[in-house]
């Protein structure tokens, strides 16, 4: 092969981006079918074999519409038990919940909490931003 032949090789360059372009409509939805959790990241501590939780006013409902949370990388499912009237500390209106949890963790240790709420699919997280809604 000389240099001529070289310069004139004829490359397949249609197909090469026909395939790139259907890979990228597959990995779009793909991705935008993966369901994803709005995440609240707290601290709680354990009582009575249960996980007391200080949450201010605006995330409540998070916790009400929790599906899991996950406490030093280990997943639990859990049940309210209880939800007290809204005190007042340092100017900040909060409730202290009062869940019920299947653990082994230790009496009054402080543990940081991180509670999965509110599935949605990629798609509408995406539509939600670009429409500002």
């Amino acid at each position: 092969m000389n240099y001529d032949e070289l310069i004139h090789i004829k490359y397949n360059v249609y197909r090469i981006f026909i395939v790139l372009v259907i890979i990228t409509i597959i990995a779009s939805i793909y991705i935008t079918r993966i369901e994803v959790y709005d995440v609240y990241n707290t601290k709680g501590y354990i009582k009575n074999s249960n996980l007391i939780l200080n949450i201010p006013i605006e995330h409540s409902d998070t916790i009400t519409n929790g599906e899991y949370l996950i406490i030093d990388e280990q997943k639990y499912e859990f049940k309210i038990a209880n939800i007290s009237d809204v005190l007042l500390s340092n100017n900040i209106n909060y409730q202290e919940i009062v869940l019920n949890i299947d653990s082994n963790l230790s009496e009054n240790s402080i543990v940081d909490i991180s509670v999965y709420h509110d599935k949605e699919k990629v798609e509408t997280k995406i539509k939600e931003i670009v429409l500002g809604g």
